[in-house]
């Protein structure tokens, strides 16, 4: 079976990075879910940058909007290239809210002064420990970095071999394995700068940029968006990959046959919301992340997401674990992530 081929006819049909308006529906009563919704916003617009799924922007907007009347337009974007965009508009903010992206990045804007400072009374049901304690961002959902495995390969053409499926980020290094990696790119994906600020964090800049000069040897290519490595091991391009676990339940839950496995001491994010500084709708803007920390938003978030919600009443995805069962980096610092990017990232770029 020709599963490269295969891949690049199925990515063609999955990845799209449009603009799209919400669609007509009905306008429902306002709810209890935050003091920003519970007032008519009909005829007001709400602009947002997504740097997650599609489909899954999508569905939180079209609930939004039935419940409000809202109209919305989103952009979806890689992380990197979100924070470059409102960056560059800083002095005519274009967009009203950033969604999704890493914990760092939403840290980074805090720091540049591009994220306003609002606690949404929803907040109160999202632990401190997965929001910013000044208010500037709150996190949705978890996510853990996680080695994914093509099934169908792995049975076919290594496990004849003998050889053991990759749980330890050592594994990676292994010349089996060389050309046959896919992950995200650090200078441009939050998750792939996830992966070598926590690294870092956790063994020490010089024993981990050491680590990364290997793993990037035996790499074979770097994506521009978390995603796409899961993707593409899904329809079996390459055998393995690494990047947010989700992502690969996401694939998984779509029929394609790749396994996961969180490596010890993994780094993580927290999937998170901001609203940005001078945003053309402030009161859309403000009922919209009221709206996102509410249950009802957790659950749709959930069922597309497949992460691990902040709020303890959203149910654990299939194939997910609870948050205190997670083998991750607990130690990670997103403050100190943010901070240090620009520096790893050049220190990335450089390695051979």
């Amino acid at each position: 079976m020709n599963f490269k081929k295969i891949g690049s006819l199925v990515l063609s049909g999955l990845m799209t990075m449009t603009l799209l308006a919400g669609c007509g529906s009905k306008q429902a009563a306002p709810t209890s879910a935050g003091k920003g919704d519970a007032q008519n916003l009909k005829g007001k617009n709400l602009v947002v940058y997504v740097s997650f799924h599609e489909d899954e922007a999508k569905a939180l907007l079209d609930d939004f909007k039935e419940k409000t009347g809202c109209n919305y337009s989103f952009i979806r974007m890689p992380t990197g290239e979100a924070i470059t965009r409102i960056v560059a508009e800083k002095d005519a903010p274009k967009a009203d809210i950033l969604i999704g992206g890493t914990a760092d990045a939403h840290e980074l804007m805090k720091q540049k002064d591009l994220n306003d400072k609002y606690v949404s009374e929803n907040a109160k049901d999202i632990p401190v420990e997965y929001r910013d304690k000044d208010g500037h961002w709150t996190g949705l959902y978890v996510e853990p970095l996680s080695i994914g495995i093509n099934e169908d390969r792995w049975e076919k053409e290594f496990a004849p071999k003998g050889l053991k499926r990759p749980e330890t980020f050592e594994d990676l290094l292994k010349p089996e394995f060389k050309g046959e990696i896919i992950m995200p790119d650090p200078k441009t994906s939050g998750t792939g700068y996830t992966i070598v600020s926590s690294l870092v964090q956790a063994r020490g800049e010089e024993k981990a940029m050491e680590y990364l000069g290997k793993l990037k040897n035996n790499v074979a290519q770097f994506t521009g968006s978390g995603f796409t490595p899961a993707q593409k091991v899904g329809t079996g391009e390459y055998l393995i990959c690494l990047n947010f676990m989700d992502d690969q339940l996401i694939v998984k839950k779509s029929g394609f046959n790749i396994s996961s496995r969180i490596p010890n001491e993994a780094g993580w994010t927290i999937c998170s919301l901001s609203k940005l500084k001078n945003g053309p709708n402030d009161e859309a803007g403000k009922a919209f992340v009221d709206y996102c920390l509410t249950k009802e938003a957790g659950d749709i978030l959930g069922d597309f997401s497949m992460a691990i919600s902040t709020r303890a009443d959203v149910k654990i995805p299939e194939g997910g674990q609870k948050l205190s069962e997670l083998p991750i980096f607990k130690a990670f610092d997103f403050n100190k992530s943010g901070k240090d990017k620009k520096d790893l990232q050049g220190k990335w770029s450089k390695l051979k």
